[in-house]
């Protein structure tokens, strides 16, 4: 009745036709993307066994969708799975005991898997509207199980190696490389960050309240760093020099003898991609991605630039707090690499997309590759814990560096430009590249304009 009542506030009202779709959408990328998962564990931290996974999953289902849902069967109520809801809970069992005798075989889980979407389309199917609480629980399991759709992606990267899932499409031969790094200016000044609880959209907790968020004058990058340009910081010793790197990032890079980006290596003083024991050129305008936030910082110092500030990253995105997206308030697919449609990041000017319709003039802020941010992640003032995804956001406070802006393998419906994600700032395994930005030098303007009206006086 406490969730009902608490979930009644927001203004979310999603019609069952469009649930439907939604969900079926979700279902058939999570039985694609988890198929033969085995138990096994990544050469990268914070990688979750894959079978172990797929249970998570469905007990996130259970656990906190179905058994809130009013009139809705729950898979607990066939057959007792209750002994298994705190070893898929991910805050509750960790990465090291994600094994045992509770640890359900692919066939097993991905049966009670179809049974649960099953239970969730009939009792939608039942229902001429569904009411907010109603849409926020049954969307919150879609957007949560979208999530782990991304994590098999990446997990079986670096499980296999294997580029079954990504299909770059790279730069051909005679393809001019960008080297320049253009900059637009922002004005410094007040916006409003954050989500609203009025926004018809499922909100996580760690976006609400909304505030206003004062930032000074800046450049940021009109792109995402690119593959080529990433290589000169390798090619000028960036990651022997301890100067460009913070105390924790060089002890790290040293640690795990990091010395590029996952799964790159080093043939005949070239360097390349590996992946399916085939090498690809990394002297491309793809965005550079599986690289830590160490690394993106290293590289900023290096170039002289810097991370841009979260509240940077929304105020491009949102263009000073007026839209939902960098081009308006609505998710318009055709602007930015979503849905997995594309199977890959494509390269930062590639005019596929009609990224040349946004008000901020910077380009692929939404979709492709998400973008590492300078924070760490923290509750807005005001923050109260979501009273169902409790632990979606508070354990995590301090310790993950903010990523945001998603890529091709987020669908349009999770993602928006307040979105807030999060990874601790080792994390390589997932397809997060980064933007720089630099201060604004408003005394050497000032001065500059000073001497410009005294030539006109003097002429």
């Amino acid at each position: 009745e406490e969730i009902y009542k608490r979930l009644t506030f927001r203004n979310l009202k999603i019609k069952p036709y469009n649930m439907l779709q939604m969900l079926e959408l979700t279902e058939q990328r999570c039985i694609r993307f988890s198929e033969n998962s085995k138990l096994n564990y990544g050469e990268e931290t914070h990688i979750n066994p894959l079978l172990w996974q797929i249970g998570h999953v469905v007990f996130f289902y259970s656990n906190l969708v179905l058994r809130n849902l009013n009139g809705c069967i729950n898979i607990e109520e066939i057959e007792d799975y209750s002994k298994y809801v705190e070893f898929y809970d991910s805050y509750l069992t960790p990465l090291e005991n994600r094994n045992g005798k509770y640890l359900l075989d692919y066939k097993t889980v991905i049966e009670l898997y179809k049974k649960i979407i099953l239970y969730l389309k009939e009792f939608i199917l039942y229902k001429s509207y569904l009411t907010t609480p109603e849409s926020y629980l049954i969307l919150l399991g879609i957007l949560h199980n979208e999530m782990h759709n991304e994590a098999f992606i990446f997990t079986k990267i670096n499980l296999n190696k294997s580029n079954e899932y990504l299909s770059y499409e790279y730069s051909s031969p005679d393809t001019i490389l960008i080297n320049n790094i253009d900059f637009v200016t922002y004005q410094g000044g007040y916006f409003t960050q954050g989500s609203h609880n009025s926004d018809k959209k499922l909100i996580f907790d760690n976006e609400l309240p909304s505030f206003s968020q004062f930032i000074k004058s800046f450049m940021v990058s009109k792109f995402c760093i690119t593959e080529s340009q990433f290589l000169e910081f390798i090619l000028n010793n960036g990651y022997n020099e301890e100067k460009y790197w913070s105390l924790n990032g060089y002890k790290y890079i040293k640690k795990n003898k990091i010395e590029m980006p996952l799964y790159w290596v080093k043939r005949n003083d070239s360097y390349f991609k590996e992946l399916d024991n085939h090498l690809y050129s990394v002297n491309t305008n793809l965005p550079i991605i599986n690289i830590s936030w160490y690394e993106a910082q290293a590289y900023c110092k290096w170039a002289g630039y810097r991370l841009p500030t979260e509240s940077e990253w929304e105020c491009v995105a949102t263009y000073y707090g007026k839209f939902k997206y960098p081009w308006g308030d609505k998710m318009e697919p055709s602007y930015c690499n979503l849905n997995y449609t594309i199977n890959g990041p494509l390269e930062i000017n590639d005019v596929k997309l009609k990224i040349e319709k946004t008000y901020t003039g910077v380009k692929q802020l939404i979709g492709n590759v998400w973008e590492w941010c300078e924070d760490s992640i923290y509750p807005y003032d005001g923050f109260t814990i979501d009273p169902v995804y409790r632990e979606m956001s508070y354990p995590f406070f301090g310790f993950k560096k903010i990523c945001r802006g998603g890529c091709f393998a987020v669908p349009d419906y999770l993602i928006n430009s307040r979105y807030r994600n999060a990874q601790m700032p080792d994390c390589r395994i997932q397809f997060i590249g980064f933007r720089v930005c630099k201060n604004i030098n408003l005394k050497k303007i000032r001065e500059n304009r000073r001497d410009k009206i005294n030539k006109i006086i003097e002429i």
